[in-house]
């Protein structure tokens, strides 16, 4: 008997900087920039060289097409994603900025890129970097 294949095998991350807020003095309190779980995927790497069209009109050559579930949250065009093997832990979710050089050589980030255009789609979303 064959084993199934899960449809949205990998994981995508995106790179969100909480907004400012104010402490009890009123200064600012600004936070670093953190990966954040964004849902289960496929990526497909883009082996023929198509294009698409972003937003502001422009052809552009994408790198890799990630097929998403539909209802996953919409990431903006320009934010910074990874494509991890796998979800995650919290832990090494934390830890992507000092070991993604050696994740990506190792296999487990599969790809990083910005995203130039997000599609959600009535039976699918669909992300390009």
């Amino acid at each position: 008997m064959a084993s199934l294949v899960p449809q949205y095998p990998h994981a995508l991350y995106a790179l969100t900087t909480p907004e400012a807020t104010r402490d009890s003095n009123g200064s600012w309190v600004t936070w670093e920039p953190e990966w954040n779980f964004v849902g289960y995927c496929r990526e497909e790497t883009n082996g023929k060289g198509s294009t698409i069209t972003t937003t502001d009109g422009h052809a552009i050559v994408f790198a890799a097409l990630i097929q998403l579930p539909v209802g996953t949250p919409r990431v903006n065009e320009g934010t910074e994603v990874l494509v991890a093997e796998y979800k995650l832990t919290q832990e090494e979710a934390a830890s992507i900025g000092e070991n993604l050089e050696t994740w990506r050589r190792e296999g487990k980030v599969r790809i990083t890129g910005t995203c130039a255009k997000f599609d959600n789609g009535r039976l699918h979303c669909r992300l390009w970097i």
